[in-house]
């Protein structure tokens, strides 16, 4: 029932749970200490009104002797006040009380306690308590005293204690309650703000923040962690977009020349080479779109999914992707070479590791102007993959932003690619924990892609 409740409301009612508790121990704690300090201060004005009056009575010649003079006032004034006594001979006869006529039930009481021992005996009847003490020496029992005294007056007290305290404790607890309720407002209300401006960010206006200026606290923190998330988010939904325009626009012109060729191949008769030719630009389109969607399968590939690794030799990787683009280097009359070590072992997928390094590769090969250079070295425990080439180099914007998706240069550097190899280089290094660096090479004129995993 309570998980159908308001967060607030479930935190009032924890809150007032929790005083009322402490109100009901509290309470209880009170209220037995009041009832034991009545009944310990009840039962002490008995037994001390009883051993008082055996102090003046005296014993002579066998015989309990009449109280007079000073030893009845005395006796008198011990009584009162709801408090009343009876000292009985040892024959039942009365010799003093304070009452013209003692009820016979306190007569009773004296005649049938116990055998002479010196100590006081407390018998309850009903709402009356009454204390005996048989008056005796050496053995012989001359008389007994009896004392007696309602409860009612105690009784009261104790209700009337445990009513107020009733009455203290629904009031303390309504005004927790109502303590608590203000409290949690006002301690959720930055929740409230929070929640309130989290709804109203939407994938358009994710450039809102919380910007807390409170306290370093759990609020704080919140948000502070929720406006770091909004950042990753904006950027994800920026770089999502961009992607979105790149890969229109570099899909708009394949399509484009496709429509074209067909149009102008159905607007009238042609010869079959006219036919043979506008099939083969289209193959040339075809084959242009297949290899874009396959790279943009590659770099949105998703990462959520686990790959299957295994110890694999990194210059295994180097030598094979070296081998798979030495026809291009050849083609294009550039010697590729490939500078490796045998110690170097990484736990990863081979498959996509060397398709990583032919990214590398074909990217250097449009740019090198006679050499391209595979290297494979171990640094600690570390491996670093690096294609080198001596063509123009980096610029200052490719070193900055080469591998995101379909980033490319100024003309005369970005060549005729798709914009998306080293962006799928590091997608791949990325999902392996590594890291990607471009830099220019130091000794000379030429690039460096560095793959360090």
């Amino acid at each position: 029932m309570t998980r159908n409740l308001a967060f607030g409301t479930r935190l009032i009612l924890a809150y007032s749970a929790i005083v009322a508790v402490a109100v009901v121990l509290v309470g209880t704690i009170a209220f037995a200490t009041v009832h034991f300090a009545l009944d310990t201060a009840f039962k002490t004005r008995l037994d001390t009104t009883v051993k008082a009056i055996r102090s003046i009575i005296d014993v002579r010649h066998g015989r309990l002797e009449d109280l007079h003079g000073e030893d009845l006032i005395q006796f008198h004034a011990l009584l009162g006040q709801g408090l009343n006594a009876a000292v009985l001979r040892h024959d039942g006869s009365l010799m003093s009380t304070n009452l013209s006529s003692p009820p016979l039930a306190a007569l009773a009481m004296a005649a049938d306690a116990a055998a002479p021992s010196g100590s006081i005996r407390r018998i309850e009847s009903g709402s009356t308590v009454y204390g005996t003490l048989a008056i005796a020496e050496r053995g012989v029992r001359y008389g007994t005293i009896v004392a007696w005294e309602s409860r009612s007056v105690y009784d009261n007290v104790e209700r009337l204690t445990l009513f107020a305290l009733g009455i203290a404790g629904f009031v303390a607890i309504v005004a927790a309650a109502g303590v608590g309720a203000i409290l949690t407002r006002r301690m959720l209300r930055p929740v409230t703000e929070m929640s309130a401006l989290m709804s109203d960010i939407e994938a358009t206006s994710l450039g809102e923040r919380l910007e807390w200026a409170g306290p370093d606290d759990e609020l704080g923190r919140l948000c502070t962690t929720f406006d770091r998330l909004l950042d990753r988010l904006e950027a994800a939904f920026e770089r999502e977009r961009r992607f979105i325009a790149d890969a229109s626009h570099e899909l708009r012109t394949p399509l484009s020349v496709m429509r074209a060729e067909v149009e102008l191949a159905m607007m009238h008769e042609r010869t079959p080479e006219a036919y043979r030719s506008a099939l083969e630009r289209l193959q040339r389109e075809t084959q242009r779109l297949e290899t874009l969607a396959q790279s943009l399968i590659l770099t949105t590939r998703d990462d959520s999914q686990p790959l299957p690794a295994e110890p694999v030799a990194a210059s295994d990787i180097a030598v094979r992707a070296a081998d798979r683009m030495q026809p291009l280097a050849t083609a294009r009359n550039i010697v590729l070479r490939s500078q490796v070590v045998t110690d170097a072992t990484i736990t990863g997928n081979a498959d996509m590791l060397e398709r990583a390094v032919v990214a590398l590769v074909d990217n250097a090969l449009r740019f090198a102007r006679r050499t391209v250079t595979v290297t494979v070295e171990r640094i600690g425990t570390r491996v670093r993959i690096a294609v080198a080439d001596d063509g123009p180099g980096f610029s200052e914007d490719a070193l900055r932003d080469a591998t995101s998706r379909f980033w490319r240069d100024d003309p005369a550097r970005s060549g005729s690619g798709t914009g998306l190899g080293l962006a799928i280089a590091r997608s791949i290094v990325e999902r392996h924990d590594g890291t990607i660096a471009l830099r220019n090479s130091a000794e000379g004129p030429g690039a460096v892609v560095e793959l360090t995993l």
